[in-house]
């Protein structure tokens, strides 16, 4: 057998390998040129659905920034942020977890029968933990089974903690988060206000300070690897947090403790629907205390309700500044003064009224508890006298009425910066009548806030200057943060007269029960009609009742202005101001100026009489 050997190419043929050679070489590296090149391309400009697809190689931590406290005057704090812990769990990756060990069972050994019940094994060695029911828990899961984020419990406690840890369970952890805290407790609970589950103020001064309180949150961005461990932190990408700023109250916490106290003791005896109470300092114009209470009573029909109340105390509107009532015989030293100024009457000047019931020019009646006849100007203030107001108001044209309602404030906010403020009720000058000029000198027809009142009361306090009401103060040992001029309103002579009549008031007049063993006090009592709300009718009640008291002290040289206000108490255990509101003044007066450390002005002999006077039958 012989081999023949292959037969040489020819030249065409080693001509067309050679080209094919070249290319297919050229191809080659044309083709992975080109992947390099868009290898280059995807990394310096990517896809965006390519980035979509792969994530990103960086991450980003968030620095949370601190929510400012809320402290009173003195610095003590009324709320605070802390941190807290909770544990949160991921179901779905609880679940996937616990049927992906049932499959490796059931892998590595065929024959086994393996199962689970992640859900029920995670509630069952968390119960005692969290001291929830095992049911609970694994309903809970079960409801959210494919979330991948759910808090179970907050606010545990180290040893919860150290107990969750030990487990090593897959799906189940432990974070910090700030938790709002209010030491003070229910205290001024309407005025601080609350802040909800997104840190954020839902009422009160938590709302007001929103944005000064909250802050700025900060940030870390940084360069990860796959398992999302950091690699490169570069101080470029570095944003701090900045806290959120305090907020320094006028509040006292101890003179608003002061204030609740004796008001809800008041509300409680008199069977009230509720009260209110401000103590306001008269040099400053702060709002030492301001409290409100609402007491819903069964049986009753209630005017006034407020149903947030109900879900948490401190979302309740704050009445004080909200709600207008009429104040009553409260008002009438505004009046008085006024009508003094302008030379109506002077103090010891003889009002000619009728040893009956007083009958305005235009046919109306006005009515008194008793009917004396002929008394001085200053005897109708000292006794309340509804028929020498009248007369004085005929002797006022419209607009000086008017002007006085203006000159004190009423008719217009405070901007004192509670939310809802409300300006008050005060009839136009186009809808004024002769009725209305009759009516508000005995504080009818006008609807006033409390604030309001113990702002206006701070003119008699004073030189005859008002100082504005003011409730947020700027950091501790500054000045007043919102300089604002006290507004003269009226002549020193005159707000010294008016002072003097009130003085009357409680040592001879309706408030003798207010009248202090301690301090002079000089003030005005109020008993109105309770309106009748909407949708029953229209007028008022003939036998439910505003009762009210304000006062200041000491005489020669006052320190506060305080205003009580009992809402629709009790008929049959007591109704007028002076008799229920009075004593409730009397009491955070002497409580609140001892506190202050002022020292008592009272007459000795005089404080010996007080005691029998309180004991004498109510009269108004």
């Amino acid at each position: 057998m012989t081999m023949q050997s292959s037969a040489p190419l020819s030249e065409a043929q080693s001509s067309r390998v050679r080209v094919w050679s070249r290319f297919l070489v050229i191809a080659s590296v044309t083709l992975l040129l080109g992947t390099v090149a868009r290898i280059v391309w995807l990394k310096t400009v990517p896809d965006e659905r390519l980035m979509a697809a792969a994530g990103s190689h960086r991450s980003d931590a968030r620095e949370p920034a601190e929510r400012g406290q809320i402290v009173d005057r003195r610095g003590r704090v009324l709320a605070a942020s802390l941190m807290a812990r909770r544990v949160y769990v991921d179901p779905a990756f609880i679940y996937d977890r616990g049927w992906e060990r049932v499959r490796k069972a059931n892998k590595s050994d065929p024959t086994s029968a393996a199962t689970a019940d992640p859900f029920r094994d995670v509630s069952l060695a968390l119960s005692s933990i969290l001291d929830m029911p095992v049911s609970k828990l694994e309903s809970t899961l079960k409801n959210r089974s494919d979330d991948r984020y759910l808090v179970l419990a907050d606010g545990l406690s180290n040893e919860q903690v150290d107990e969750i840890r030990r487990l090593h369970m897959p799906g189940v952890g432990v974070e910090s988060y700030p938790e709002r805290t209010y030491p003070a407790g229910s205290i001024a609970s309407q005025v601080v206000g609350r802040v909800g589950a997104e840190r954020a103020g839902q009422s009160g001064a938590e709302l007001q300070h929103e944005q000064a309180m909250q802050g700025a949150d900060g940030n870390l961005g940084f360069l990860r690897d796959v398992q999302r461990r950091p690699l490169w932190i570069d101080d470029k990408d570095y944003k701090p947090s900045r806290d959120g700023e305090d907020v320094r109250l006028s509040l006292d916490l101890v003179v608003q403790e002061i204030a609740e106290r004796n008001l809800q003791k008041a509300v409680k005896e008199f069977n009230a629907g509720g009260g209110r109470c401000v103590v306001m300092d008269v040099d400053t114009g702060d709002i030492l205390a301001i409290a409100d209470v609402l007491n819903p009573r069964r049986g009753w029909h209630e005017v006034t309700t407020d149903p947030a109340r109900s879900i948490h105390p401190s979302l309740g509107r704050n009445r004080n500044v909200t709600d207008p009532y009429e104040p009553g015989s409260t008002f009438k030293p505004f009046v008085w003064a006024v009508a003094t100024e302008l030379g109506k009457y002077k103090p010891e000047s003889i009002v000619p009224l009728p040893h009956g019931p007083y009958v305005t020019k235009f046919g109306r009646t006005i009515r008194d508890v008793k009917y004396g006849g002929p008394v001085s100007w200053k005897t109708v203030l000292m006794k309340s006298l509804n028929g020498g107001m009248a007369s004085a108001a005929e002797k006022m044209t419209f607009a000086q009425m008017q002007d006085c309602v203006s000159r004190f404030g009423f008719g217009k906010k405070t901007g004192v910066g509670i939310p809802g403020e409300s300006e008050g009720l005060v009839t136009t000058p186009k809808a004024w009548t002769a009725y209305s000029q009759t009516s508000v000198c005995m504080g009818h027809e006008i609807g006033v806030t409390t604030i309001q009142m113990a702002q206006a009361f701070t003119t008699f306090c004073r030189d005859g200057t008002m100082i504005p009401a003011r409730l947020t103060l700027g950091q501790e040992g500054e000045s007043r943060a919102f300089p604002v001029p006290a507004k003269r309103v009226l002549p020193e002579a005159i707000a010294l007269e008016a002072r003097e009549a009130m003085e009357g008031v409680v040592t001879e007049g309706t408030g003798r029960k207010a009248q202090s063993e301690r301090y002079r006090m000089f003030g005005k009592s109020g008993t109105a009609q309770l309106p009748k709300p909407k949708g029953q009718g229209k007028g008022y009640f003939e036998d439910r009742y505003v009762s009210s008291f304000i006062a200041g002290a000491p005489f020669k040289n006052p320190r506060i202005v305080c205003l009580a206000v009992l809402d629709d108490p009790d008929k049959a255990k007591g109704h007028f101001g002076g008799s229920i509101a009075g004593p409730v003044c009397r009491d955070v007066v002497d409580e609140t100026l001892e506190y202050m450390g002022v020292a008592p002005d009272q007459d000795a002999e005089k404080a010996k009489m007080l005691e029998k006077i309180r004991k004498e039958p109510d009269r108004h």
